[in-house]
């Protein structure tokens, strides 16, 4: 290791200028790499490292102690089995290529490299049998579920007697977050009072034969809904509920009805709330990225105004949409009040110790 002691800097602009004058100085990492050190003379900005490099004299070298050149060698040795390591196939162990360069064209472009951790993630074999086999998975699963809906006998439609409600609130579980690929599970409808108007329950597609991400949020798992009914059997009493309402009322009410427009409803011209922006400044958190306001949860929103659950819990359709008219009528009742940032901060902090509490009581 070089001392620096009280080198000169030389910044970018005069370094071509001084190494022209004194061109008996090299940089210290040749001396390290030659297992010599020498105190540096000055400190020249390398404008691709961006940091300031100590040159040194090569003839004030001396050789480092067997120590030193012990550490160095065992510090290469456990570099050079590193980057062994991330040349290999976890899976096989294979190495895909002899240099990081080399590996990150064979496996960038397919997706094959980690770029955080700079390592291969699969070699082009292994991701191939992967593919393969979640392929021969695939085909499996979508037989089976084929012949379950095959067999099953089909729920009925719920038909809403009486009266239709002028102001409904609704909420939808579904298979993912793309209206495009995705598809309805349930939508749960209650009215202004919070009373049940009806939650429909929607079998997908044979195609669509798993949702593991989707069901690790809602729990309903394919099994469930091979007796409940098609979205086309669901859908004329979902229109003719929705046709009759005056105001539509939702927690990121357009996904919901994304959804609900890909399964062929149309909807109304009619008044649509989405509590979800409403509740954004009141929580109070700026988003940097999108700017504005950080949207927030509807188990935020419904912790941050003391709503208490159904037995369901959230990510319940029903649930979702008695929750998010709770979360209404809160702000209704709060709207014009002057903001207190100690009281909101309070409310954040008292928010996010109910919501840990319920994580906590589900492990």
């Amino acid at each position: 290791m070089c001392e620096n002691g009280d080198a000169p800097r030389i910044r970018q602009g005069e370094r071509e200028r001084y190494l022209a004058e004194h061109p008996e100085l090299v940089p210290a990492g040749q001396l390290r790499r030659k297992g010599l050190r020498a105190p540096a003379e000055a400190l020249v900005y390398n404008c691709n490292a961006h940091e300031y490099q100590a040159w040194c004299n090569p003839a004030d070298a001396a050789p480092l102690p067997d120590e030193e050149l012990e550490r160095r060698r065992e510090a290469r040795r456990v570099a050079e089995m590193r980057r062994r390591a991330r040349l290999r196939c976890p899976a096989c162990g294979r190495a895909v290529a002899k240099s990081v360069r080399q590996a990150r064209g064979v496996c960038l472009r397919d997706g094959l490299w980690h770029e955080g951790d700079d390592r291969v993630i699969l070699c082009p074999d292994c991701k191939r049998e992967r593919d393969e086999a979640r392929e021969r998975a695939r085909r499996i699963a979508l037989e089976e579920r084929r012949a379950a809906l095959a067999s099953a006998a089909k729920e009925p439609v719920p038909n809403v007697e009486g009266p239709l409600p002028k102001t409904i609130v609704l909420d939808a579980e579904t298979t993912g977050l793309s209206s495009r690929f995705d598809h309805l599970l349930t939508v749960g409808i209650c009215d202004g009072e919070g009373q049940e108007v009806a939650c429909f329950r929607v079998c997908p597609p044979a195609e669509c034969c798993e949702w593991p991400e989707a069901e690790e949020v809602n729990g309903i798992a394919p099994a469930d809904t091979v007796s409940w009914p098609a979205v086309e059997d669901v859908v004329p009493e979902l229109q003719r509920i929705l046709d009759a309402a005056e105001v539509v009322i939702g927690y990121n009410v357009w996904f919901d009805l994304e959804f609900l427009r890909a399964a062929g409803v149309a909807l109304p011209d009619c008044r649509y709330v989405d509590v979800m922006a409403m509740f954004a400044p009141v929580f109070g958190l700026r988003d940097d990225y999108r700017g504005g306001w950080r949207w927030q949860t509807l188990a935020t929103a419904a912790a941050y105004v003391g709503h208490d659950w159904d037995e369901e819990g959230p990510h319940d359709a029903l649930a979702d949409a008695r929750a998010t008219l709770a979360v209404l009528r809160w702000l209704e009742a709060h709207e014009g009040e002057e903001v207190d940032r100690r009281e909101q901060g309070e409310r954040r902090a008292a928010a996010w110790r109910r919501l840990d509490a319920a994580d906590a009581a589900k492990m």
